[in-house]
């Protein structure tokens, strides 16, 4: 019997722990890691013969700066997105400077659906929805995911059995008629 005004520990069974923490491939914004890429050569290219165009070599700047600031703003989005499943909780965090974090429990989850188009296919990423019960987050997307297939299986495994441990069954999430 804990003495009063004592923090009561939970049992095992309801201890929260990471299963992953993700964030998006940069691999998933292909056109925009080529446009940069693109740029940065045209700037090269311009740089090298600039005499012949008889331009002044500051003009190659400007392609180069564009395609460094292309990848620079990829490697932000990439970096300022992460998800986070525990065995209760799915978390999105997004955002630099300012940080908006969105949190759905996992026994509220009623479908885990993976989409993957072609290319992302061949370079192994997808985008995982997941649908909810939830009011304020019905759907919640993660974006740009490595073998999004395996990570689909490892959040339906979660919250079926953070379903059982809340003792929620899948009627539950039914419309009635």
């Amino acid at each position: 019997e804990p003495a009063a005004g004592s923090p009561i520990v939970p049992i095992q069974a309801d201890r929260e722990t990471d299963i992953f923490k993700l964030s998006p491939v940069a691999r998933a914004f292909p056109g925009q890691i080529l446009l940069g890429v693109v740029f940065i050569g045209l700037g090269v290219g311009l740089a090298l013969r600039a005499q012949e165009f008889s331009w002044p070599r500051w003009v190659a700047l400007i392609p180069l700066a564009l395609g460094m600031l292309l990848l620079l703003l990829l490697w932000i989005r990439v970096k300022s997105c992460s998800y986070r499943l525990t065995t209760q909780r799915l978390f999105v965090r997004r955002g630099w400077l300012a940080k908006h974090v969105n949190e759905l429990e996992l026994y509220r989850v009623k479908d885990v659906v993976v989409d993957q188009a072609g290319l992302q296919r061949l370079l192994g990423y997808g985008t995982i929805t997941v649908l909810s019960a939830d009011d304020t987050t019905p759907e919640v997307g993660l974006v740009g995911i490595s073998s999004p297939t395996k990570v689909k299986e490892m959040i339906r495994t979660q919250y079926r059995a953070a379903r059982q441990r809340e003792g929620v069954r899948p009627t539950e999430f039914m419309k009635s008629p």
